[in-house]
């Protein structure tokens, strides 16, 4: 399991745990069907709103994370 992959799972864990658990069996993150990474995509997003911005609307730590996390799915790279 690559690095991405083991933060990923961390994060989800406690933001998605239904999502993590897919994760979990083994699959890498770019394997995995193109609806459950939309659907981790979205679960990093929400939690990016709520916890990912410092109190001028900017990201914070987190949030930078999370949006490398995103990147990680490798959604911007493929067409629909």
């Amino acid at each position: 399991m690559t690095d991405a992959s083991k933060r990923l799972l961390a994060v989800l864990s406690d933001v998605a745990p239904g999502l993590a658990v897919v994760l979990w069996n083994g699959r890498d993150i770019r394997e995995l069907p193109r609806n459950i990474r939309e659907a981790i995509c979205d679960a990093l997003r929400f939690e990016a709103a709520r916890r990912g911005l410092d109190a001028n609307e900017e990201p914070n730590a987190y949030g930078r994370e999370l949006d490398a996390l995103i990147e990680a799915l490798g959604l911007q790279n493929e067409r629909d």
